[in-house]
């Protein structure tokens, strides 16, 4: 490893963790400025005594000025110890540990196979630019690149699942145990409104970097000496339109966890998205903010990625 890339790399771990703190102590100072606290809702309860509220507020910290709290909240995610749910009673970590691989997995599949089919989509449309094909995959890519998640979800749970009956309405089974085929069936609706709004801009970025490589020489050279169309699309031309593609995939997964949130709650999937939206409604402060925190390293982890891949895959990125 050289030394520009050392520089690099060190520029952007430096940029990471301080994007990190800052939006950990963003997050502090939104729920310090919520009107509610956690034990608020328990005292809803004709069954709770004052007493008891006052032993909320010690368990919890509250009792401590804010500045204290601020670095106990510090310490507490630097370190991985999320202390226990108010609303469940159980450890904050065991809660995500079920949920993380279930998030991961749905919008992870969702990604990669956009990805490929994308890529290849992009390929061929750009490689025959201006016909029928062309025309069609770029208005559709363009129609679902600007829709919202949660409203393709609404519309296909609607039809597919309230009208037609063909996939349950919920996204993940409720009987236990569970097969494969039964979790593939209670999912494929999320999977394929993820598909179809990462497909879109996929399809739309490969055409556009397709067609600043189909102009070069050396793809004009390689057509010249008579090598197979397809030999030239996907050897040459789509080989070395895969850049930026290569770096918006990591990106891509990255803030497809962020979007989770969004649409978990839309299909009801038990993943960290649909965790956070019940955290914040219950006041479950531990639960929301650790929540947030790994989404949070997810985003920031992708894009570091990102930032090292384009440098490794194009040195001129180290000189900026």
């Amino acid at each position: 490893m050289d030394t520009k890339m050392k520089r690099y790399l060190v520029g952007r771990l430096v940029q990471t963790v301080i994007v990190l703190f800052s939006i950990l102590t963003i997050t502090f100072v939104l729920f310090e400025m919520l009107p509610a606290r956690p034990y608020d809702l328990l005292m809803q309860s004709p069954l709770m005594k004052p007493s008891q509220k006052e032993y909320m507020i010690r368990l919890y910290g509250f009792d401590k000025p804010v500045l204290d709290r601020y670095f106990i909240y510090m310490k507490n995610m630097l370190t991985f110890k999320f202390g226990n749910s108010i609303s469940q009673g159980r450890p904050v970590w065991d809660l995500l540990s079920a949920r993380i691989p279930r998030t991961l997995t749905l919008f992870g599949l969702s990604v990669i196979v956009s990805y490929v089919v994308g890529a290849v989509v992009g390929s061929i449309i750009a490689w025959r630019r201006g016909g029928v094909a062309d025309g069609t995959a770029v208005v559709s890519s363009l129609v679902f690149y600007n829709m919202p998640s949660f409203w393709i979800g609404l519309i296909f749970l609607f039809v597919f699942s309230f009208k037609l009956g063909w996939f349950p309405l919920t996204a993940w089974p409720q009987e236990v145990p569970y097969s494969l085929l039964d979790v593939a069936h209670h999912t494929f609706l999320p999977m394929i409104t993820l598909v179809l709004l990462s497909l879109a801009g996929t399809i739309l970025l490969m055409r556009t970097s397709m067609l600043e490589v189909i102009g070069e020489d050396y793809i004009l050279t390689a057509v010249a000496k008579g090598l197979k169309e397809r030999t030239v699309l996907f050897r040459h031309a789509a080989r070395n339109a895969t850049l930026p593609l290569a770096t918006s995939f990591v990106i891509a997964f990255a803030f497809a966890m962020g979007g989770a949130v969004v649409l978990e709650q839309v299909f009801s999937f038990p993943g960290v998205g649909l965790l956070y939206i019940r955290s914040l409604s219950q006041l479950d402060f531990p639960v929301a903010q650790a929540t947030l925190y790994i989404l949070t390293l997810m985003v920031l982890a992708g894009n570091l990625i990102a930032d090292i891949l384009y440098a490794y895959l194009d040195p001129r990125v180290r000189l900026e």
